[in-house]
């Protein structure tokens, strides 16, 4: 359950990340695509530098918990871009 915590706690980084590109993209639309592509790309590195970092004992548990993070991130992008 730990390991699980564990991932799931990448989410607070990737919210204000995501936050402020969200807020670029609603400045300049044009440029709407380029932003999503960079911040596909800001999370992903997030994600694998926090993986890699943290090398858990139970790597199941900890895999579940950076998909429920990545999840959530996706549905609160989702809910801000349909505001």
């Amino acid at each position: 359950m730990v390991e699980f915590i564990t991932g799931f706690l990448v989410a607070i980084p990737l919210i204000p990340i995501n936050d402020i590109l969200l807020i670029w993209a609603n400045k300049e639309p044009t440029k709407a695509l380029g932003i999503a592509s960079i911040m596909f790309g800001m999370n992903l590195v997030v994600i694998l530098t926090y993986g890699f970092l943290l090398k858990p004992e139970e790597p199941t548990s900890f895999i579940l918990g950076l998909l429920a993070a990545i999840l959530t991130v996706m549905i609160r992008k989702i809910k801000k871009l349909m505001k």
